[in-house]
């Protein structure tokens, strides 16, 4: 009678065993060194509103509301400042993280900028934008930076490198202009003048663009300006003066370069679809600038207005 709880027993324990194999073990969580840690995953900076939150997110780390460059591309956000010490810092948002990070950025006076100037809601639109201008979308990357003598431009570049296309800061694309039309002869004189009240002379040629020369903040320089069909104004100083006496900018009458134009091309000597230039300025020292064209194989000179005088 004894032998049967002991009996019990035993069969007890084997059923417990045997159902324990059964029962489905949990499989415990890969260790570090079975497997590496993930890394959180960047987002998508072409989507809307995603680059301008990360480049205010950079600029608050950087410690400043001004940049001297801002770089976009689908992946990665990139911010430069001056330091207090007038120096460049970079800081970036790559690999799932913000860092400051070295840069080979040299600082030579450029002009720093409020990126809320600049229309950065739709990165992925101006990527676009840019493709068909371009005919490439690879390795797209946006960039903010003082182009050249203080005017700060947006545009997107590809690599392997294609046509730069440039943007207006409200993310528009900038206009193309046409030298032989009248707008842009306008549009072009415009933009060459900028802000001057005053010029030694403007330039103005059908296949080039036009220009405006004037005179420098320091003293025995001359500034130009020029604005040529696809790209924006470019600005060069030249440590030299102008034998040439300045003149209101806001005299010339833009209106007035095409109606000698359209007169002269299409008579016996003048083809109807011949190069032109003119330069406008005081080059006799008389306080009176005139417009001196060349057309074709002629020359033709008027005044501000377009009278002709020889």
């Amino acid at each position: 009678m004894t032998s049967r709880p002991r009996a019990a027993a035993i069969i007890g324990w084997v059923l417990a065993v045997t159902l324990a194999g059964c029962v489905p073990v949990p499989t415990s969580a890969p260790t570090a060194a079975s497997s590496p840690a993930s890394t959180p995953a960047d987002p998508d900076f072409t989507e809307p509103g995603a680059a301008a939150a990360m480049v205010a997110s950079l600029l608050t780390d950087a410690g400043s509301r001004q940049a001297l460059m801002v770089e976009i591309s689908r992946d990665s956000v990139q911010v430069s400042v001056l330091s207090a010490e007038g120096k460049p810092v970079t800081w970036a948002h790559r690999d799932g993280k913000s860092a400051e990070v070295p840069s080979d950025l040299a600082y030579v006076d450029q002009a720093t900028f409020d990126v809320a100037r600049f229309n950065l809601s739709n990165v992925g639109g101006l990527f676009r934008a840019a493709a068909s201008m371009s005919g490439s979308e690879e390795n797209q990357s946006l960039t903010i930076v003082d182009y050249s003598g203080g005017e700060v431009v947006m545009s997107v570049s590809t690599l392997p490198e294609s046509r730069t296309v440039f943007f207006n800061p409200d993310g528009s694309l900038l206009e193309p202009l046409n030298f032989d039309a009248p707008g842009g002869i306008e549009n072009g004189i415009r933009e060459a003048i900028g802000l001057q009240l005053t010029v030694y002379s403007v330039t103005v040629q059908s296949d080039q663009g036009a220009w405006a020369d004037y005179p420098g903040e320091k003293e025995g320089t001359t500034v130009r300006r020029t604005r040529t069909a696809k790209v924006p104004v470019t600005t060069n100083t030249r440590n030299e003066t102008s034998n040439l006496q300045v003149f209101l900018a806001a005299r010339i009458h833009p209106d007035a370069v095409w109606k000698i134009v359209d007169a002269v091309r299409g008579t016996t000597d003048v083809p109807e679809d011949a190069n032109w230039s003119v330069v406008i300025e005081d080059r006799d020292h008389t306080n009176i600038p005139r417009m001196y064209f060349t057309i074709g194989p002629t020359s033709v000179t008027t005044d501000l207005n377009g009278a002709v005088i020889a």
